[in-house]
């Protein structure tokens, strides 16, 4: 069977090491570097997530929004509405008047017609008795 070689070192606190030192310091330098970056990843998550409520915290208002400008709007559409069948009402209303109007007149120029014709009638009978 294949031995393997096993180079077994002290480092400079006398401790027994089985890897060299420069590649043991490689080693530490590299375990450094990775909790560095882990560290930065776990930092970069933190972030992601709050920024991840504060936009669907954004989202949530914008649909409160929409939601408020979709009521104004149909709000609005139906005053329009609104106005325009009170409108609508009043020039029929106003025509309705007119057309009264008209009819009153007539019938006050006819009134008057036959007033002056019984005051003629009248005035015509005084005449013939006072003969």
């Amino acid at each position: 069977m294949d031995k393997l070689a096993i180079n077994i070192t002290f480092d400079e606190n006398n401790q027994i090491r089985v890897l060299e030192a420069d590649k043991y310091r490689e080693s530490e330098n590299l375990k450094g570097e990775c909790m560095d970056f882990l560290k930065k990843i776990v930092t970069f998550n933190d972030n992601v997530e709050q920024l991840i409520v504060i936009l669907d915290e954004q989202a949530k208002k914008i649909e409160e929004q929409k939601l408020k400008a979709v009521g104004a709007r149909n709000r609005i559409e139906g005053e329009e509405d609104n106005c325009r069948k009170k409108e609508q009402e009043l020039k029929t209303l106003i025509n309705e008047r007119k057309m009264e109007l008209g009819r009153l007149i007539s019938e006050h120029e006819s009134l008057k017609k036959i007033e002056q014709e019984q005051k003629n009638l009248i005035d015509k009978l005084s005449n013939n008795e006072a003969s």
